[in-house]
């Protein structure tokens, strides 16, 4: 019968955060990065290729465009139409000058249905004529906008004649007397790509300045066109590569996925389901002669692990055992050095004073004899105390304590508990009792809640120098009864704080005070049958806060209830 998959077998197969994978995914997920990387190259660079030849031919087309253009332009009449035109009412002209040179315009714009060609004079802003406000200083170059062929298509689109702008860097290039390309920008009339050649006056100085734009638009109609060749011509090669490697992955990985299954069941302890050989191959390869192999281990390691696994069994049950009897060992010797300790201190003050009332008691004084008996008395009940400690830890362990909630006043019950524990304590400290919230009667257990406090403020007395003052607060909002017990004693270690609430447990640093170890031990006991909380906070040598939190009942649950009415 196959045995159940050990720790270490669960951990492998199923208990990862991420289940394993497989070569054949591996060689899949490989091979297709690499050819992404590969392949996006070469698709960037053919596509950055293509682009910058299609623009390339753009511009020189723009180029034999304008040249040609610019044969078509009297410079003397665009430049007398410069310093005498008028500007009509939609902000071009009339003047025969004008409507001259925008037909021819118009005409290379027929035949290149592309080209938007215009001019414009170019000088010293001082110097300029021009419609409205200058557009630099006085001293800057400035470019004013003579005919615009767009005024015929779009006039949105056109600048006006006589319209001030700055020159910029197309501008100051050919205002050297070069032709100049820009790259794509964007003005306030669109997005575009333009060249610009100089227009001379018979002195051969540059007066104007010829510019044929191409919209944005369709450069980027021709890049899209390219990428969507590109990208068909991607997705078909991938794909086709893609179920190249699927198909040769899986003939690769066949019967290194067999072993694979086989190991895991072996892992897993069914040494039935090893390697199918009769699925072999008729003509073995290394991975049949494995197999082989494989097979033959798998006997002796079932019967060696088989071996291993009773022999591990037996010796976790004696280790376990024997854990078993060192801790009982441990707690036994512990719990009867602390009654041994705790019982044998109030029996000596017991047998002390009675010894001297046996011998002195004719002689002593009332006072004396009284104070006597007192001391006896306490012993007494320091007695009864660590008997009352034993019993409820030992119901506690045997699950033998039980909740028993009574309609009461809380902040009354307080009240009269620290009244106790003043006259206990004499004048040694100041117990200080402040309450906040609401108050009215609820549901506690009236045993377990002065267990709960009387443990932790007899502690806060015993571990706080003589005459400091301790805090106890009640508070109790949003359904929730808060006990604080605040001390300036010697603290608690933090070594000794994550064990504070075991058995028999002492900090390292409360010397020669006396103590059983049960009192905290007890409170959580308490506190868990109220379905409460208990934290504490604290410092060594500055004091301890301890904070319990316990649900205010002011109803008791349904099966409470009924087990009263029966």
């Amino acid at each position: 019968m196959p045995r159940k998959p050990s720790k270490r077998h669960r951990s492998f197969l199923g208990s990862r955060p991420f289940q394993p994978v497989s070569l054949r995914t591996k060689l899949l997920v490989g091979f297709s990065v690499v050819f992404t990387l590969v392949f996006s190259g070469a698709f960037y660079w053919f596509y950055s290729f293509t682009t910058e030849k299609v623009i390339a031919r753009l511009r020189s087309d723009m180029l034999a465009t304008l040249t040609g253009a610019s044969q078509g332009v009297d410079v003397p009449d665009l430049m007398a139409l410069y310093q005498d035109g008028v500007r009509n009412e939609e902000g071009f002209s009339d003047d025969p000058r004008y409507l001259e040179l925008l037909s021819w315009f118009n005409t290379v714009n027929n035949i290149e249905p592309r080209a938007w060609l215009y001019t414009y004079a170019i000088g010293t802003a001082k110097n300029n004529r021009r419609v409205g406000p200058s557009a630099v200083h006085p001293n800057e170059l400035e470019i004013i906008y003579l005919v615009d062929v767009w005024a015929l298509h779009d006039p949105d689109k056109a600048a006006h004649f006589l319209e001030p702008d700055e020159a910029g860097i197309a501008a100051r290039r050919v205002h050297l007397g070069d032709t100049f390309e820009s790259d794509i920008y964007k003005d306030k009339w669109g997005t575009w790509m333009s060249a610009f050649a100089p227009l001379k006056n018979q002195k051969g100085e540059v007066v104007a300045v010829l510019g044929l734009d191409i919209e944005a638009s369709y450069v980027r109609q021709l890049q899209a066109a390219i990428r969507q060749r590109f990208v068909i011509a991607y997705v078909v090669t991938y794909g086709v590569f893609f179920a190249l490697i699927y198909l040769l992955s899986g003939m690769m990985t066949r019967h290194l996925r067999e072993l694979t299954r086989s190991a895991e069941h072996i892992s897993a302890g069914d040494y039935r389901r090893s390697v199918p050989i009769e699925r072999q191959s008729h003509f073995p390869d290394e991975l049949d002669r494995l197999a082989q192999v494989f097979e033959e281990m798998v006997e002796s390691i079932r019967i060696r692990e088989q071996l291993i696994r009773e022999g591990k069994r037996a010796q976790n049950e004696m280790q376990s055992a024997l854990q078993e009897e060192r801790e009982l060992n441990e707690l036994k010797s512990r719990f009867i050095s602390m009654i041994s300790h705790e019982l044998r201190t109030p029996l000596t003050v017991i047998r002390t004073s009675l010894e001297l009332l046996e011998r002195y008691g004719h002689v002593a004084s009332a006072e004396q004899q009284q104070k006597y008996y007192q001391r006896s008395r306490n012993a007494v009940e320091t007695m009864s105390q660590l008997i009352d400690d034993v019993l409820m830890i030992g119901k506690g362990e045997a699950d033998g304590l039980e909740f028993t909630p009574t309609r009461m006043d809380v902040r009354q019950f307080c009240r009269e508990l620290s009244a106790e524990i003043r006259q206990s304590m004499g004048n040694s400290h100041v117990l200080v009792f402040s309450s906040t919230g609401w108050y009215g009667e609820a549901y506690f257990d009236p045993k377990l809640l002065r267990s709960i406090l009387n443990n932790l403020l007899s502690n806060a007395v015993k571990y706080s120098p003589a005459g400091s003052r301790i805090d106890f607060t009640l508070c109790c909002q949003d359904e929730m009864a808060t006990f604080e017990v605040r001390d300036a004693g010697i603290g608690i270690p933090m070594d000794d704080q994550p064990r504070l609430f075991e058995m028999f447990h002492r900090a390292s640093n409360v010397n020669a005070i006396r103590g059983t170890g049960l009192g905290l031990a007890i409170v959580r006991q308490c506190v868990v049958l109220h379905g409460g909380t208990i934290t504490f906070s604290s410092q060594e040598g500055k004091g301890t806060c301890f904070t319990v939190a316990l649900p205010i009942l002011l109803e008791l649950p349904q099966h409470q209830t009924l087990e009263q009415s029966v």
